[in-house]
């Protein structure tokens, strides 16, 4: 990878926080900007999609995150993290790969974890402001991006639990998850992620495929249209309106999508979850998910 072309400290990008101090007034929080390369924002933000912390940053949260972090270059053998210690920041693996030990008691350091290219580490003890709990030593010379622990507080820490506050205070209402406790929303909360379609009649699931996502309708209406017959023009079987569900019986009973699904409007919003995460959470929602399996008229144990 390329180095940036410019290490030093660019003009800042400004993101208010609260700070509790003299009259717990609200100041506002620069984060520190090192130049990129368009093509190394784009891999950073790339690393950066698949994890939960940093899926609830917004498209301008997410840039200026992307242009704090610091590129750092490890030789193989050298230490990034030692266990016990307090956090200052959190890695990024651009290219190489590293080790991740643990020591107990007078044991010597065993090797949990590796890491590489695309994997982040370190960042659980800004989440929960505690000690290193392993220590991280690269096994090769490793290209890495490292972020403050100010910034990540800040912005990313910030917007993890805006975005938890949020999605619980909605998914509480959502007649689904009506009988679970607030701790399994709150694990529900963590684990959507908000997908957003801007124009009327584009495809969210097309009838056949395979299952990968289940899904909550956050804002709009969405359409669901079914072909029984092979060759048959496809039908609108049901509406899916804010609060609804779709897609989970497909991935519940491992079939292709039975319908097709739509938006009906502009502007529709979301709340996505995997495959892997989905199996990982829906205990509690499973006997109520199989009873609505006839939700799709002519095949009873199917669901888009």
């Amino acid at each position: 990878m390329q180095p940036p072309p410019n290490m030093h400290r660019g003009p800042r990008h400004s993101v208010s926080a609260e700070v509790y101090g003299d009259w717990n007034k609200k100041v506002e929080f620069q984060a520190p900007v090192y130049e990129k390369t368009p093509e190394q924002k784009a891999r950073i933000a790339k690393c950066l999609e698949p994890s939960f912390l940093f899926s609830s940053l917004d498209p301008t949260e997410l840039d200026t995150v992307t242009l704090a972090f610091k590129e750092k270059l490890a030789d193989a053998g050298q230490r990034l993290i030692q266990q016990g210690d307090d956090g200052e920041c959190m890695f990024l693996i651009e290219e190489g790969s590293v080790d991740c030990l643990i020591k107990q008691d007078s044991m010597e350091e065993k090797v949990v974890k590796t890491c590489g290219p695309g994997d982040v580490f370190g960042e659980l003890a800004l989440l929960y402001n505690c000690p290193r709990a392993a220590s991280v030593q690269a096994t090769q010379r490793t290209t890495l991006w490292e972020l403050d622990r100010e910034t990540f507080n800040r912005i990313v820490k910030d917007a993890a639990a805006k975005k938890r506050t949020t999605y619980f205070d909605f998914l509480k209402k959502v007649p689904l998850l009506a009988n679970m406790d607030q701790y399994e929303v709150m694990i529900i909360a963590e684990a959507m992620k908000v997908e957003c379609y801007n124009k009327a009649g584009e495809m969210i699931i097309q009838q056949g495929d395979a299952g990968d996502k289940f899904y909550i309708v956050l804002e709009g209406d969405c359409e669901a249209n079914k072909s029984c017959v092979t060759g048959q023009e496809p039908q609108k079987v049901m509406t899916h309106k804010t609060g609804d569900h779709f897609g989970e019986l497909a991935l519940l009973k491992n079939q292709v999508r039975a319908a097709s699904v739509y938006t009906a409007l502009p502007g529709v919003k979301l709340l996505s979850m995997d495959r892997k995460t989905f199996k990982r959470l829906c205990g509690p929602l499973e006997a109520i998910l199989q009873r609505e399996a006839k939700r799709y008229d002519t095949t009873p144990s199917s669901s888009s």
